[in-house]
């Protein structure tokens, strides 16, 4: 049986069980759901930071989707930091463990999902073993639902990536109700260990957000095509795969639009509670949901 053992636990997260639980469950139940969404979201994007920065957004993203109880499976579509991922990358049996326990792999779904599209995606747990953008979601969806089943994906940012989640999608929309799709990046990287192509201080702040909302405004209108290419050419995603997959793959599965639940960056976050902190490292973040 395929095992993952968690690579990041002890560094984005906690590596003991009651601290990572406690953790995982406080960002959960600050949460509130808002009332006023559409009735039906299939899917959503989540960043990865450590939890510190990136939980309360990756938190909202992931309990609007699992709130309602309906929902068995997520399919997860992953970032590739390692360079390890050179097509769809389908972890496609076993288990993933956390702090928290193991999570079992929809293996009928994953097993489908190669089968409706062998060109575009693998099995291949291998691809999965040190990155971290999705495994620092697995212990929130403990938190949120502990029976949940997952069947994580690797998405590399080229062109092929929509094609991935559009195949994805259709096999979701044609067989498989009660599953989600959640797509994990963060946004640009800005200063600090990163280029400063907009400046120093709050200056590069600010163009950091600005360069965060052009990738933004083309998830809101689902542009999955576009969505590669503009990272490219911006450095705004550092999971443009990702991205483009989970578009594509609720756009397929009936979803019309974007809903951006929350943004911030890591600079708002550490100068609001250091505000003597020098560093001007400006990674961004967003939660949204696809209706």
């Amino acid at each position: 049986m395929n095992l993952r053992q968690p690579a990041r636990a002890g560094s984005f997260y906690e590596a003991a069980p009651t601290s990572c639980k406690h953790h995982a469950c406080n960002l959960v139940e600050a949460v509130t759901v808002d009332p006023g969404l559409p009735k039906t979201v299939y899917g959503g994007l989540v960043p990865h930071a450590g939890w510190v920065y990136s939980g309360p957004l990756a938190a909202k993203t992931l309990k609007t989707l699992l709130g309602s109880g309906k929902v068995h499976t997520v399919v997860l579509f992953g970032a590739d930091h390692c360079g390890t991922v050179r097509t769809g990358e389908v972890y496609d049996s076993g288990v993933w463990r956390t702090p928290m326990g193991d999570v079992p792999i929809d293996e009928t779904l994953a097993a489908a999902i190669i089968k409706a599209a062998p060109l575009l995606l693998r099995a291949n747990p291998e691809a999965h073993k040190n990155e971290h953008s999705l495994e620092v979601q697995i212990p929130l969806l403990q938190a949120i639902d502990p029976a949940i089943k997952i069947v994580p994906i690797g998405v590399p940012p080229n062109e092929h990536a929509a094609a991935i989640g559009q195949a994805v999608g259709k096999v979701l929309a044609s067989e498989f109700p009660g599953v989600v799709v959640v797509g994990s990046s963060d946004l640009t990287h800005h200063g600090g260990h990163f280029p400063s192509p907009g400046g120093k201080g709050i200056t590069g702040v600010k163009w950091t957000e600005a360069n965060d909302r052009r990738m933004l405004d083309l998830i809101e209108k689902m542009q999955a095509e576009k969505i590669v290419e503009e990272a490219y050419q911006h450095g705004n995603a550092c999971g443009a795969g990702a991205i483009a997959a989970t578009t594509a793959a609720c756009k397929a599965m009936g979803a019309t639009e974007g809903l951006c639940l929350g943004y911030t960056n890591s600079y708002r976050i550490i100068h609001q509670q250091y505000p003597d902190e020098p560093d001007e490292t400006t990674v961004g973040y967003a939660s949204v949901v696809f209706a």
